[in-house]
């Protein structure tokens, strides 16, 4: 147990020498504000992450929400580390192959990088780990209270995160062949619906809190259609099974150069080696393994996401292969002497710490708040912000509500996320209705009002005798464009730019600044220095699939038919079954005269384009 604390420590001090101060990208802007506030996040909502820090900002006031909340964040990582240990200590393990299992899944590439920012992940598997130890307990000996317990933390694990679910066949799978009789397979059915009940019970969260305070609200959770689309992440249902076997092969390819890459090359073979140790000695623990990874690979082969963001849902893997390496060097040590074992043991995480280091450090990120600062800062008095997207949007966002800055400008997410131009009933409509409501709202918006209207995505102008105009990192509706010029250029933010990261999420930022100056350039129809623009911020991004995109289409704005052919395919190669590179592609080939090769190309945009 002591070297079970003792790995939590040592992990927890290491996150908070590389804690990020601030809010980051994705989805960090929105769980501080949510968790600060007690608000109803993004799907499936994290009631108990929002829970739970919220206590812990209670008791620790640090010198900023987001702060807090990253130390929040990395507290629960550290505790999955530790409870990992003593998990592996409870299997018979011994002291220091368990003390590296925990360390190896703590200075894990993704797992390190999620645990020193407002992130679920830590928490999620921190339940993942319980779960499994709870798990295997109610499996060797299936009595009422084991079941009751196991099933508890399970319900409750599911408030964490959705991959708690994907252990749930192996052990069920185990429970079932255990008992013998259809007596006592309806026994421990009953019970484990109500100790999953009781867990879970805590969803009630999550429609109690929904629309109320001034925290953030992904969505209305007021019925009961609108609280399961919620829980059962409706918004993302397409984006599940509906890959051909080509993209399944390729998500198998990312998740393979993940796991080599993701603890140290020099634990490759030794997770190998776990995997037959590990079979000799723990039957139940192994199959229980084994389902857990083929689920977790069921799912992430058969997923579309952005290639940077995928790797998110590879941890419930990385944490088998923690477990299988604890295994290998429980075994070594027994071969090579305690001595002699036990050195291996702290080394190995050590080399990983070291490895992983520079690509997990968040210490000196403040470039997404810069990044908001500058947007807000280029506003006019009084602007309205039609915003998009995550990133960008929740970080001003959290500078707006949680900072208390500009209280004059009103923001808006045009995909509804948390700052929702409908409200009441219109919310409980289809999403496609909603769409169009928002749309024709937003025309009004821009008809109607005296107040200067801003984009930060130029996308879709809402009504066609508008259009944008660049001015700073956003866009301005203007109502003619011909005698309105853009506003000035952003100017190239040293905090933001001098920042270097392995993040591509960050470096998609950072090319944002290079972008919007070629649109600015464009505007006034300075094309070199557009061009140059364009290419840099390709460059900065150049593993961003709609960073590439967008600098194609700026480019080929400035008749650069070649260049923007060339990050056109980029984006492809990035993400073959996004459908806009290849209507991109199909113009670029007709504007060249290959209309054989523009018509397979826009065939093939027409198959990926999601249907209605």
């Amino acid at each position: 147990m002591l070297l079970a604390i003792l790995a939590s420590v040592t992990v927890f001090v290491v996150y908070v020498l590389t804690l990020c101060p601030t809010v980051y990208v994705e989805g960090s802007g929105e769980l501080i504000g949510a968790v600060c506030r007690l608000g109803t996040p993004h799907p499936p909502g994290y009631p108990l992450y929002c829970l739970l820090g919220r206590l812990v900002c209670a008791v620790l006031p640090l010198s900023s929400p987001a702060r807090t909340v990253n130390v929040f964040t990395a507290l629960t990582a550290a505790a999955a580390a530790g409870v990992l240990s003593a998990f592996l200590r409870s299997r018979g393990l011994g002291r220091w192959p368990a003390f590296s299992a925990a360390l190896l899944l703590g200075f894990s590439q993704t797992y390190w990088g999620q645990a020193v920012v407002a992130e679920v992940y830590g928490l999620a598997v921190l339940f993942l780990v319980l779960a499994l130890w709870a798990g295997l307990y109610a499996v060797a000996r299936p009595e009422p209270g084991r079941l009751l317990l196991a099933s508890y933390v399970m319900g409750m694990g599911l408030l964490a995160h959705l991959h708690q679910a994907l252990l749930w066949p192996g052990l069920a799978a185990m429970l079932m062949w255990r008992l013998t009789g259809l007596r006592q397979r309806l026994q421990a059915i009953g019970l484990i619906g109500l100790g999953g009940l009781a867990g879970y019970s805590l969803v009630a969260y999550l429609p109690l809190r929904s629309g109320r305070g001034t925290a953030f609200h992904w969505g209305d959770i007021s019925t009961a259609g609108q609280l399961w689309d919620h829980l059962a992440v409706a918004i993302y249902r397409s984006s599940f099974f509906a890959l051909p076997p080509a993209a399944m092969l390729t998500n198998a390819q990312r998740w393979l150069s993940a796991a080599y890459a993701e603890i140290h090359p020099l634990a490759v073979p030794v997770c190998l080696l776990g995997i037959w140790v590990l079979w000799r000695r723990d039957r139940p623990l192994t199959v229980a393994l084994w389902a857990l990874l083929a689920c977790n690979l069921i799912i992430v082969v058969n997923y579309h996401r952005d290639p940077n963001g995928i790797v998110v849902f590879f941890l419930p893997s990385f944490l088998v292969m923690s477990i299988w390496a604890a295994a290998a060097l429980d075994w070594l040590q027994q071969r090579a002497g305690y001595a002699a074992g036990t050195v291996f043991a702290v080394l190995l995480p050590m080399a990983s710490m070291a490895e992983n280091w520079n690509h997990a450090d968040r210490s000196d990120s403040r470039l997404v708040k810069e990044y908001g600062l500058d947007i807000l800062a280029g506003l006019p008095p009084d602007a309205v912000l039609l915003a998009e997207g995550d990133d960008a949007a929740f970080a001003v966002d959290y500078l707006m509500r949680m900072k208390g800055l500009r209280p004059d400008v009103t923001l808006y997410n045009r995909q509804g996320r948390g700052t929702d131009l409908l409200s009441g009933e219109t919310l409980q409509l289809p999403a496609a209705q909603q769409a169009r409501i928002r749309q024709q709202l937003e025309a009004e918006l821009l008809r109607e009002t005296d107040r200067p209207v801003y984009f930060l995505m130029a996308r879709g102008i809402p009504a066609p005798e508008y259009a944008f105009m660049p001015d700073g990192l956003a866009y301005r509706a203007v109502a003619n464009a011909e005698t309105s010029g853009p506003g000035p250029p952003p100017k190239l933010n040293p905090v933001v730019l001098n920042e270097q990261t392995k993040d591509p999420w960050a470096r998609k930022i950072q090319s944002n600044y290079w972008f919007m100056l070629g649109e600015h350039a464009r505007a006034r129809d300075d094309r070199s220095r557009a061009v140059q623009a364009y290419e840099e911020a390709g460059r900065i991004a150049h593993d961003s699939r709609t960073a590439r995109y967008n600098v194609a289409v700026g480019l080929l704005r400035c008749g650069q038919v070649e260049a923007a052919q060339r990050h056109a395919l980029a984006a492809q190669q990035l993400d073959p079954w996004m459908p806009a590179p290849y209507f991109l592609l199909a113009r670029l080939k007709a504007m060249q005269g290959r209309h054989e090769e523009a018509r397979h190309l826009h065939t093939r945009a027409l198959e990926l384009r999601p249907q209605p």
